[in-house]
């Protein structure tokens, strides 16, 4: 999977910090202390560095394809405001496709007058911190059961395994997401697309 990433220098000095963050995880885990795998080498040797963005995380996604429904919903929510701060965050972006999967539920929940609700689910799906499908990859590669495991802006813990280069987060209800596309670096931040949603969503 190649991510092509836009960063600022301000990101990368917060992203070193968060890979420790993720290497500490990967240890308390239990960590093999092998050698990188052949496919994450070259996904490393894949990985592209271009122009910093001098938009947000929102703006981009409101740009992106397929991603309409998370940025209106980061927005009516309160949340774009997030990547303006100093703070970097990384956002597992669900795409349309997951919120119209749910039918009335989806229609509910993101047009509807609850943003309590809807800014929970967001939460749910950000972690505090600069981290790239990379160094998750790599943290998966290096811990010793094949998962690692880190807290979302809600609290709740997120389980990151993989399957050949498909990566799936696992939220404590059970839910799930894999993630899908290409990263988008906007500020401090970033936003990985991602299949599925890390909440069960009642209809």
């Amino acid at each position: 999977m190649r991510t092509f990433l836009k960063r600022t220098n301000g990101a990368l000095s917060r992203r070193a910090g968060f890979v420790l963050a993720l290497a500490a995880g990967a240890a308390l885990a239990g960590c093999s202390g092998s050698e990188p795998s052949a496919d994450t080498t070259t996904a490393a040797a894949d990985q592209a560095l271009v122009v910093p963005a001098d938009q947000t995380v929102t703006q981009l996604l409101d740009n992106a394809d397929g991603l309409q429904t998370v940025a209106e919903a980061l927005k009516e929510t309160g949340l774009s405001g997030l990547f303006k701060e100093k703070g970097s965050y990384t956002l597992f972006a669900p795409e349309d496709a997951t919120f119209e999967a749910l039918g009335d539920a989806g229609k509910t929940l993101t047009g509807g007058d609850d943003n309590a609700a809807l800014a929970a689910l967001l939460k749910e799906h950000m972690m505090p911190g600069y981290v790239t499908v990379q160094d998750l990859s790599n943290a998966i590669d290096e811990s010793k059961d094949g998962s690692v495991t880190m807290p979302s802006l809600s609290g709740d813990e997120l389980t990151f395994t993989k399957s050949g280069d498909t990566i799936t987060i696992k939220a404590p209800d059970g839910s799930s997401a894999t993630i899908d596309g290409e990263a988008m670096a906007g500020g401090e931040s970033i936003a990985i697309p991602v299949t599925g949603l890390l909440r069960q969503v009642s209809s």
